[in-house]
């Protein structure tokens, strides 16, 4: 037994954001390396001209991109953990609602067929037998 699929916007959001985290993963590990090796070549020394003194050195590049790479990957997680929060409350819903159907079916086949009551002209069903 299946139930409908429902809340189709908030699947896609919820996907949309574990693309996000990856496309923001994979960004922050080629900026991270483009800022170590930017400083470790030498004719962009040239290119920047008087500006070329805030590239850094070897070091403070390096520190520079450890911090981008630590924070594209506390972007990573925030980023996908919200996706999985999302479609996780999805899963529950659809997953309670299957429960749910399941439960009154389950009642529905116990029951068996519903006992016709009893017809009485006075309207009560236990009325002593000279009054029916």
């Amino acid at each position: 037994m299946t139930v409908p699929k429902r809340f189709d916007v908030l699947r896609f959001m919820g996907t949309l954001l574990k693309v996000f985290a990856w496309i923001s993963l994979i960004l922050s590990i080629l900026s991270a390396i483009g800022i170590v090796l930017l400083p470790q070549m030498g004719a962009l020394g040239d290119f920047f001209g008087p500006y070329s003194s805030f590239i850094g050195n070897g070091t403070s590049a390096i520190v520079a991109g450890l911090l981008v790479l630590l924070g594209g990957l506390l972007y990573f997680v925030m980023l996908y953990a919200t996706g999985e929060i999302i479609l996780l409350q999805i899963a529950v819903e659809e997953n309670t609602r299957l429960t749910a159907a399941l439960l009154l079916k389950m009642h529905q086949d116990s029951q068996g067929e519903p006992a016709q009551p009893a017809q009485y002209e006075g309207g009560f069903a236990n009325e002593p037998a000279p009054y029916r």
